[in-house]
């Protein structure tokens, strides 16, 4: 399996990368009804740059943003990104979630599970966070149910 990292910054040089990530995705067609779900119940997620750092926004939320980086030597191939925010005491919901085509499931890396291994760093965050009892996915206008972490 190839290494994946994992990190909540992204260098504000790599926008571009992160915009096509984000919001020119060609896949993006597929998932329109649950993306637009998102957006409607939570709000429209945007680019921030923070001291020299790009994360993603969403106004009058508190977002984080979690970046799946795989190690190709000195430079770091950006895989995949995932928004969440904490909903109640104890439950993260995932709002937003993209991997590059060439990592996903139904291209190239079928074997590597990159978007599965992204899911499990999300659940390994929320079970150190105190309180934090279930993971939610933001989709196709409603919530899935949540699971337990």
């Amino acid at each position: 399996m190839v290494n994946l990292t994992f990190s909540s910054s992204l260098p504000v040089d790599r926008r571009e990368e992160l915009e096509a990530l984000m919001f020119f995705h060609p896949q993006q067609g597929e998932h329109e009804s649950g993306i637009n779900a998102s957006i409607l119940s939570y709000g429209f997620p945007k680019i921030i740059v923070e001291h020299d750092q790009l994360r993603i926004g969403i106004e009058g939320r508190e977002v984080q943003t979690l970046y799946a980086f795989l190690d190709r030597g000195r430079e770091k191939d950006l895989a995949g990104v995932i928004v969440y925010t904490r909903t109640g005491e104890d439950t993260l919901v995932l709002l937003h979630m993209a991997v590059k085509p060439e990592y996903s499931y139904s291209v190239g890396y079928r074997n590597e599970l990159v978007l599965v291994r992204i899911l499990a760093q999300v659940r390994s965050i929320a079970k150190r966070i105190k309180g934090v009892k279930r993971l939610s996915i933001a989709y196709a206008g409603q919530i899935v149910p949540r699971a337990e972490i």
